[in-house]
């Protein structure tokens, strides 16, 4: 539960603020004498950021071709476009407090599509990741990550909702100034990240003025997160202070009491920012530290090799616990590999590795087996089988009431571990 809840607000927080503040800013100031289709652009920008991410979602799974940092430099190129007129343009609205304009209207409109598309396409992909390692979906494991996805995605549009009302009630220029921090923020963090897609694929050369900033960025790539949603509080406290201390002045006591209870709302929102702030907050640092906590594993065994050849009786791992074994190669690598009993007559040998994370290893969790990396739930039943996260399947024969494994077979996955 706590890996999908992290993992959601991880990928939709930042694309949910800044879409808040620019909705705050394209539908209180619309142009004068606009269309309603002129007015309803964010709906269609929003719609179109979608289906691009689901158009990329669908290709991922089916298909071997889609490859997410090529996607990510086609959507994050025409969105720092996007965003450098969509920066003057604020300036510009800064100084008469109007919005207004064709290209204002194509600019946020592709800044609103670009930064869905840039941030959802995880998100729909995580359900496709639930019943991973699972026999069926009627369980409990199923139904917490089911849960966790749902928190995350709930509490992260709440907060951008909060903060969207927030930001229709401040006054334009907060708001203008908020939205123009936001942007830079977003596209400081856009123009690392296409440094680093370029770097990685050596589309660009390794310049030590350009290796800094992107090494920086790689170890702070939470940064630009915190720095949007400390900006987002900022609004919060704003409007609380305004609130605060802004006298109820009325003609009658009618309207002071309408007027009371328009500022208690607006309060509302306020605190509704702050406590979806929080939330979000300990989720990505509390939650984050105790999901990536060290797994304790007790120290794998090394048996004794005869002829090239280890013998494990089958009574010393008939318990049904998750047993962990090592064997030293020849070039001094220490091979491990696991072994559990998945029913009277079968059992599921294999390297403490996969293909997918490679020597992270496993461990187990009440009746489950759990990949130490990606915290994917083995189904007990396919350990010996390749595929997926499944430990790399080692060769063994049943014999005399003995598992035999030959260290030719371990000795050829030394690579592996080193």
């Amino acid at each position: 539960m706590l890996q999908y809840l992290i993992k959601t607000t991880n990928n939709s927080l930042s694309m949910v603020l800044m879409t808040a503040l620019l909705l705050a800013v394209a539908l209180r100031f619309p142009s004068p004498g606009a269309s309603l289709r002129r007015r309803t652009y964010p709906a269609w920008a929003l719609a179109a950021g979608l289906a691009a991410a689901l158009v990329y979602a669908v290709l991922k799974r089916t298909t071997g071709f889609a490859v997410r940092e090529y996607y990510d430099l086609g959507v994050l190129l025409p969105s720092i476009a996007a965003s450098v007129f969509l920066l003057f343009f604020l300036w510009w609205a800064f100084a008469d407090v109007k919005v207004r304009g064709a290209v204002f209207r194509l600019s946020a409109f592709c800044s609103l599509a670009t930064w869905a598309a840039y941030g959802l396409p995880n998100v729909l992909l995580y359900p496709f990741e639930f019943a991973v390692g699972m026999d069926t979906i009627f369980n409990s494991e199923f139904m917490y990550r089911v849960i966790g996805y749902t928190l995350g995605l709930l509490v992260t549009f709440l907060t951008g909702l909060a903060l969207y009302a927030v930001g229709r009630k401040l006054s334009p220029r907060v708001v203008l100034s908020a939205l123009a921090l936001g942007v830079l923020v977003t596209v400081a963090f856009q123009v690392l990240t296409v440094a680093q897609i370029l770097l990685g694929r050596r589309m660009i050369s390794r310049a030590r003025w350009l290796m800094g900033p992107v090494m920086w960025g790689l170890t702070h790539v939470n940064f630009f997160m915190y720095a949007l949603m400390g900006l987002a509080l900022a609004l919060a406290v704003i409007l609380f202070v305004r609130v605060r201390t802004t006298p109820i002045v009325g003609e009658n006591p009618a309207l002071r009491r309408k007027m009371r209870a328009g500022a208690r709302r607006q309060a509302y929102f306020g605190a509704g920012v702050s406590a979806g702030l929080l939330t979000l907050l300990l989720i990505v640092t509390v939650g984050q530290s105790y999901a990536n906590r060290a797994v304790e594993l007790s120290p794998p065994v090394e048996l004794p090799v005869a002829d090239g050849k280890i013998v494990i009786p089958i009574e010393t791992v008939n318990d049904g616990n998750l047993h962990r074994y090592v064997h030293k190669a020849s070039d001094g690598t220490e091979v491990r590999y696991i072994v559990i009993r998945k029913s009277d007559v079968a059992y599921g040998v294999g390297l403490d590795a996969c293909d997918v994370c490679g020597a992270s290893g496993y461990y187990q969790r009440k009746d489950q087996v759990i990949c130490i990396l990606c915290d994917v739930v083995m189904n007990i039943s396919t350990i010996g089988f390749p595929g997926g996260c499944n430990p790399v399947p080692l060769k063994y024969r049943l014999t005399d009431g003995a598992l035999l494994i030959e260290t030719k077979d371990l000795e050829a996955e030394k690579r592996r571990f080193r």
